[in-house]
Formats: structure tokens, C-alpha cells, sequence
């Protein structure tokens, strides 16, 4: 546990008391309550002790008692709902203990830094760190613009550590690059077998001409600028400046009022991330401007850096932490890839973000380009060559992995990480699938890296304002602890998974990924785990035309409905299998595997597969709302958030999609090398969806449904592809755990 020990200096800022019965009157009133309103007499030791107030105490209280009595009332909720050292805090109880300090310090409490440093007094800086690369051919190392905002304490010698964010949207986009996206309704490709190997597909490395280091012309101790607008950055970090922390932001390469050419993925993107990471930690230049070389050092920085962001920003902090850069302490990456292979396809297939289908790193390249590609006479051809490189290495038409995508997968790299990790996620995250925190958490596994993971039942967001969990608060002690070096427990006293249930979301696991339980089909088409294997062959017909989908409406609830529902109707474009009604609440958690043995009459196709939860219940949604019962202050004029849940159905809903995964058939073998695909050959398929937790309700079914296409997420051929399937093949394991 936390030691419940405070600062000297922060007692004698406080009366002292000889009685309990005394400083229970004056901890009552400071925390908000009112005698004879809230508590009587009567019961002041009740309703003390209900507010976390020490009084299993002697009446007559010594130093020790005293301490300890004083810790409980600081560490207690006001009746307003918020931390009464924090309200104090930013109240300026504790100014005094910095006002004749040479060196202002942080004020440490509970095993977290206190928001004792006022956010509006905060210096807002811009400086061009020179990275090792010349990515815009030009001569000249790149400059990249990084932004600051700092304590002005450290105007006084005061060293902070930085949380720093790598944000290619934050300074515009161009959304020109998504008003056309290519077109997925494809016929896939037939390959020739293909004699590709694991090592083939490694990426090497490639050579760069580096130009010279500039040369230093002076020196400055301040780049002090007009406070701008980032996109993409939440107020989140208001939080944290106020309590001693320094914020760092960089769009990067290629990114307006920057030099460079960006490369979504690229080795080179890594470079320049942590060019700022060895910037703030003394190890490289950065300069006050792009022409007059006035060098800058990062001197208010005491060496230790955090990485944190959602999305790609989430993602850099991920390449960042796997190139094993001095300096990087922990990273909190939030919704993040960590394979871009993994995020735009998959098993062969172009398999993108739902709702994103066509997306791919060509678009996301062009999207967060803002810089002025008339700077330079050569700049627009570079852009475009650039595009050309990517499209290349994309080969859409194929789907494969390749050392293309083998330079953007992070995962291989882990080995080198010296960073902890927080990863945070949605489990109904569509867009950043879970497969990347789950990759990224297994492979940490491996190496004993320090880790933990909050998964939340939302989609694609931030959980800094969610109800249910003091996320913040989680986050200053990890913070506090891997960036301050404050020994407050935080490894152990919080779990290393936090999971919020499905079923209630004010509940939360601290289990994850369970052991795998076989599933296959018996004689009378039933899911199950005993009894005979079904002896029958089926047919399957990849035909989306036949189906409810209708390729210009794109309505794919509709579609999902009729492939779901009616499982007694027998529909060819569909295999449907139940469990029985559960006899009790089933929790999957992890990696679900499906095996499927089938033949087909073309040389190449798709396998899909769906786990569903069939059964009426108002479920949670990923839609959210302000809840009106709280603010979430970000400390001392750093203003709020306002407090969000999740919205409950109204009405009951019939199903709920668990998971879902996809193959190519001529990559039965790997995700690299196609093989060819003999007409009505029995084949043997294996491949996993998205790894989840989910709890389906006692009562309900568990429903596998297999398919050819899945029209939200792979490609959609025209083409009619028909497959005959050995029933007593099909196996679904699923990692469940029991209570």
C-alpha cells in the first residue's frame, strides 16, 4: 500500500489538534459538511468513518495519530465529490511551500505529483528539433516544429519530465485525400503458388546520404510564441502540466511550418519521433528558428520522457518505445496499432477499418501532408513519388505481407523496448482493432516488460471523463512513479488489466485471456462441446448480390440481420450454428480460432466467420452522454471535463456481434506467400477474430456464423463462389474463463 506519511512542511500548514473528537469538527467542515445538517453528534464517528476519516484512534491524539488522522481528511472526497488535497491545492493552500524555495519543487501526496502549478502561467514555446534525416532531398537535415507548454518554475532551474506527443493531424489535414476512396467491389486476384519465405518478406534496412549537422550560431534559454490550436490534443494534458509535468507536441516530417516528406510507417517516421525523445534528453539539436541556427537546449527537462495519445498518436508512441530510445520511460498508447499490416489488412486480404473501407497508408499519408509543397521547387514530384512508393509496397491487388509491411510492424521489435507500457483500449473499437493491443500485450509479455491495460467497453475514444473509473487518477500514479521515480506502489496496488463487463459496466476484471475451449458440430447442427461430430457435408455460397446487401445503400445493419437472425430459415449464403440456451453467464476473453475444412469451384475466394450473442437485452452502446452528476477538474485554471457514460438501449436488441475474422484462401498456409487453390480440393482454414472479453448472459446462445465475404470489411467480389464444407471439420476455440 501507499505510505500514509505527509511532508512536514505540508502539517504545519494545518492547526494542530489534541482531540479526535476536535479534528473530526474541523476535517467535517473542511471537506463541506455541516453539523446538524449532514452529521449530528450522534453519529460523527458513522459518518467519519463512511468518509474514509481515520477514527479507530486514540481520543487523545500524538504526533503519529495525528499524521495519520490528517492523511485520511486529505485523502477523502469532499462532499462536492473531489479530492480535498486537490481542491486545496489549486485553492493555493500549498504555494507557501515553494514561495522561498530557490528551486521550486513538487508537492507529493498520496503517491501522486499535486496540482500546485497554475496552467495559465505555463510558458507556450515552439523550437525546429534537427532530426537525422533529409527526407526532402534538399541538403539539409530535416527541422521539425515541436511545441511546449511548461511550468514557468522551471524558468528557476526547476527540471520536469515531459509527456510527449507525436501528432501528424494536429496542425490540419488535407481531407481531399478521403472524397474518392478505391473502389472494393473487386473480384479478388488468382495466384500462381508462390515460393515466398519468412525471410523474404524481412525488411532490411536501406542506406541514407545524412548531411552535416548544422552549425550553432548562439544560444537561447527561451522560443516563447503565440499559443496556437492543435488538433487532436485533449485538453487532457492540461491536467498534468499542472501538476509538474511539461506537455511536448510534433506533428513531424512533412507537417506544416516542418521540413520533410512523411512516409505513413516508415522507418523514417520512427526517426523522427524519437529525434524529439533524444532532443529532450540533451542528446540532439533543436533550434529557435529555421534559419538563423540560435541552438536551444531542453535544460528544464530531467531526462525522463512518457509518450501518450490515441489513434496514430498512440501508435508513434508504440514506434517510438520499440526502437528501445534512451530517455523513454513509459508509454500509455490509446487505441493504437501496432502492426500497420494488421490495420489495413489481413490473412491476404485488404481488410480495413469498418467504415474505412479502401483506406489504406497512401491516404493516410496524403491526408496528414500539410506542409507547402510549393517551398520547394522539386517538392510536389518528391509527394508523388512518395505516393507511388507506398502503392507499391501496399499491393492492394495482392493483400499479402511483405517487407513493406514487415518495416511497419512494431510487434518484431518489442525485444527492444526499455519503456513500460499502459496500453488502453475499446473493446468495440472497429477502427483500431483489438488485435493490436492484444499482439502488443502478448509480445510484452514475452520480454517481462513492465505493462498493464484498461480495456473499456467503448469504440474509438478517449476514456479521461468515463464514469466508473478514476482514470486520471491511475494515470498520475503511473506518471508519478515512471517519470518522478515516486515510490507509490503503483505496480501492485493497481491490477495489471482493469476489463469493464459488458453486462455491468460499473464492473471491472482484473482477468484476461482465458484458456481455449473447443466447439464443433454434432449430428443435430448444434454448437457444442460433446456428443457425436455432425458426418455432413454443406454447401456455402459466397454470393453478396443474393444477399440483402445492396452495394449503393451499403446497408449493411440490414445485411447483418438477415445473415444473423431466422437461424432455422436456410439460406445459402450462410452456415448457422447455436449452443444450446447458456445454463450461465459464459465470459470469452482473448484470441477466438476457427478451423473450417472446405472445397470450392474457383481458385480462390473468402472464409468469414462471425461469433455472435443471440438473445434479447438492453446493451450497452458505444454511444456516450454527459452524465450532469460531475465534473473532472484538470487542476489549478486548467478547467474540466465533463463526466460521460455509455448509453443503455432503450429497447432490447436481438444480437450482438462478439468478433469476426476473414481469410483469403490461397493464404491457408501464412499471410505472406499465396498458394494455389485446386478446384472442389478440400482445404484446411484456420484463422482467428479480433480478440475480445464478452460476457453472454445466461439464457442466451452462442451463434458461429460462417460466410463467404464479410461486405463491412473485406473486399466484395461480384464474382459467386461456392463452397462445400465437412461439418465435422468446423471447430471454434474460444479462451473463456470461469469464475
Amino acid at each position: 500500500m501507499t505510505k500514509k506519511s505527509i511532508d512536514k512542511k505540508i502539517i504545519e500548514l494545518f492547526p494542530k489538534f489534541q482531540l479526535k473528537s476536535e479534528f473530526l469538527q474541523y476535517a467535517l467542515k473542511t471537506l463541506g459538511y455541516i453539523n446538524n445538517e449532514d452529521f449530528t453528534e450522534e453519529n460523527i464517528i458513522q459518518f467519519a468513518t463512511d468518509l474514509g476519516l481515520e477514527t479507530e484512534i486514540e481520543e487523545e491524539l500524538n504526533d503519529a495519530t495525528y499524521e495519520l488522522s490528517l492523511y485520511s481528511m486529505l485523502a477523502a472526497k469532499m462532499k462536492n465529490g473531489r479530492n480535498c488535497f486537490e481542491v486545496l491545492a489549486e485553492e493555493g493552500k500549498f504555494d507557501v511551500l515553494n514561495e522561498n524555495k530557490e528551486i521550486p519543487e513538487i508537492v507529493v501526496f498520496d503517491g501522486k505529483t499535486q496540482p500546485v502549478f497554475d496552467y495559465k502561467e505555463c510558458l507556450f514555446e515552439k523550437v525546429f528539433v534537427e532530426t537525422p534525416l533529409d527526407t526532402d532531398n534538399d541538403g539539409k537535415r530535416d527541422l521539425i516544429a515541436v511545441y511546449i507548454r511548461r511550468p514557468k518554475e522551471t524558468l528557476k532551474g526547476m527540471k520536469v519530465p515531459a509527456i510527449y506527443v507525436a501528432d501528424p493531424y494536429m496542425l490540419t489535414c488535407i481531407d481531399e485525400w478521403y472524397e474518392n476512396m478505391p473502389n472494393v467491389d473487386l473480384d479478388l486476384k488468382v495466384f500462381e503458388d508462390q515460393n515466398i519465405t519468412a525471410e523474404d518478406v524481412q525488411y532490411k534496412g536501406r542506406e541514407r546520404k545524412l548531411p552535416l549537422e548544422r552549425e550553432s550560431k548562439g544560444e537561447a534559454t527561451t522560443s516563447e510564441t503565440e499559443e496556437i490550436t492543435l488538433d487532436c490534443i485533449t485538453a487532457w494534458y492540461n491536467y498534468f502540466n499542472s501538476r509538474g509535468f511539461a506537455s511536448v507536441y510534433s506533428a513531424g516530417v512533412g507537417t506544416k511550418g516542418s521540413e520533410g516528406m512523411n512516409c505513413c510507417g516508415s522507418e523514417e517516421e520512427k526517426i523522427w519521433v524519437i529525434a524529439v525523445i533524444e532532443w529532450l534528453c540533451g542528446k540532439r539539436k533543436a533550434y529557435t528558428n529555421k534559419t538563423d541556427n540560435i541552438e536551444i537546449k531542453a535544460d528544464w527537462c530531467n531526462g525522463k520522457v512518457a509518450m501518450s495519445g490515441k489513434s496514430y498518436l498512440g501508435t508513434l508512441s508504440i514506434a517510438a518505445a520499440s526502437t528501445g530510445v534512451e530517455g523513454l520511460k513509459t508509454i500509455i498508447p490509446e487505441a493504437a496499432i501496432s502492426s500497420w499490416y494488421n490495420y489495413y489488412h489481413g490473412n491476404g486480404l485488404n481488410m480495413a477499418p469498418v467504415g474505412w473501407q479502401g483506406d489504406d497508408a497512401d491516404l493516410l499519408t496524403g491526408h496528414c501532408r500539410s506542409r507547402d509543397l510549393n517551398e520547394l521547387p522539386h517538392l510536389n514530384e518528391l509527394a508523388d513519388d512518395v505516393i507511388q512508393y507506398l502503392r507499391k509496397g501496399m499491393d492492394r491487388e495482392n493483400g499479402n505481407y511483405n517487407s513493406f509491411w514487415d518495416e511497419r510492424n512494431y510487434l518484431k521489435d518489442i525485444k527492444n523496448m526499455k519503456a513500460s507500457a499502459f496500453i488502453v483500449h475499446g473493446i468495440n473499437d472497429w477502427n483500431v482493432k483489438t488485435i493490436h493491443s492484444h499482439l502488443f500485450w502478448k509480445e510484452m509479455e514475452k520480454y517481462n516488460i513492465p505493462k498493464k491495460m484498461i480495456l473499456h467497453q467503448g469504440d474509438h475514444i478517449y476514456i479521461h471523463d468515463l464514469k466508473g473509473i478514476d482514470f486520471n487518477d491511475i494515470m498520475n500514479r503511473w506518471l508519478s512513479h515512471w517519470l518522478y521515480d515516486i515510490d507509490n506502489n503503483v505496480m501492485e496496488e493497481v491490477p495489471e488489466v482493469l476489463i469493464q463487463d459488458n453486462l455491468d459496466i460499473y464492473k471491472w476484471h482484473t482477468t484476461y485471456d482465458g484458456d481455449q475451449v473447443e466447439y464443433f458440430i454434432d449430428n443435430s447442427k448444434k454448437l457444442t462441446r460433446s456428443g457425436e461430430k455432425s458426418t455432413n457435408e454443406v454447401t456455402l455460397k459466397d454470393d453478396i448480390d443474393s444477399t440483402k446487401f445492396d452495394r449503393e445503400k451499403k446497408n449493411f445493419e440490414e445485411w447483418q440481420k438477415d445473415m444473423i437472425l431466422d437461424t432455422d430459415e436456410k439460406r445459402d449464403y450462410r452456415l448457422v450454428y447455436l449452443t444450446d440456451e447458456l445454463e450461465d453467464d459464459l465470459r470469452v476473453s482473448g484470441d477466438i480460432i476457427v478451423e473450417i475444412e472446405a472445397a470450392t469451384d474457383s481458385e480462390t475466394g473468402i472464409l468469414s466467420a462471425m461469433l455472435v450473442d443471440l438473445g434479447e437485452d438492453r446493451r450497452a452502446t458505444v454511444e456516450q452522454y454527459k452524465t450532469g452528476e460531475k465534473n473532472i477538474y484538470l487542476g489549478k485554471n486548467g478547467g474540466y471535463m465533463e463526466e460521460k457514460d455509455f448509453v443503455i438501449e432503450k429497447e432490447p436488441s436481438p444480437f450482438k456481434i462478439i468478433s469476426r475474422g476473414s481469410i483469403n484462401i490461397q493464404n491457408r498456409e501464412n499471410n505472406y506467400c499465396k498458394k494455389s487453390v485446386e478446384k472442389d480440393r478440400f482445404y484446411k482454414y484456420t484463422f482467428n477474430m479480433v480478440p475480445t472479453d464478452y460476457t453472454i448472459r445466461k439464457g442466451h446462445r452462442m451463434e458461429l456464423v460462417i460466410l463467404g465475404s464479410d461486405v463491412e470489411i473485406t473486399t466484395r467480389p461480384k464474382k459467386v463462389t461456392d463452397y462445400r464444407v465437412k461439418e465435422n471439420s468446423l471447430r471454434l476455440r474460444i479462451p473463456m474463463i470461469i469464475k
